[in-house]
């Protein structure tokens, strides 16, 4: 999040620097600079807003999962909350711009198993094992 929050910083600095020495910047060249540095604030500014932070916690009875944005305040409640024996599977999908966590639950009342997708941003494979491990341990 700091990260972010400098990367913006720094890019409004330079349109300021930009700004002020126009003069010295090609006439041909002022809108495409203009341009790619909105498209880069814009990239910034919505990374920022999809942040979340990511927290597991089994108990060895329950699981639960929260999932909520770095700037929330005040309590934050499970996204997930159901009891082990109840976990079908967990295995984590990975592509280019998102992983997402896909929990399957038995459910008493069906017989195909509840999906539960969470978006996740840069989860390791080491954080993965252990979450897998927790489970065949208890």
């Amino acid at each position: 999040m700091k990260i972010l929050q400098f990367l913006f910083a720094f890019n409004c600095g330079l349109v300021l620097v930009g700004y002020t020495l126009k003069s010295f910047i090609l006439v041909s060249l002022r809108w495409p600079w203009a341009i790619l540095f909105f498209v880069i604030s814009i990239l910034i500014l919505r990374k920022i807003v999809n942040l979340r932070i990511f927290q597991f916690e089994n108990s060895g009875l329950v699981f639960s999962i929260k999932s909520y944005h770095p700037l929330k305040k005040g309590i934050v409640s499970p996204l997930v909350e159901y009891p082990v024996d109840y976990l079908r599977s967990l295995k984590i999908e990975r592509s280019v711009f998102v992983d997402v966590i896909v929990i399957d639950i038995d459910l008493k009342e069906k017989e195909t198993p509840f999906r539960i997708k969470i978006k996740v941003s840069d989860i390791s494979d080491n954080d993965y094992r252990r979450m897998v491990n927790s489970f065949l341990q208890k």
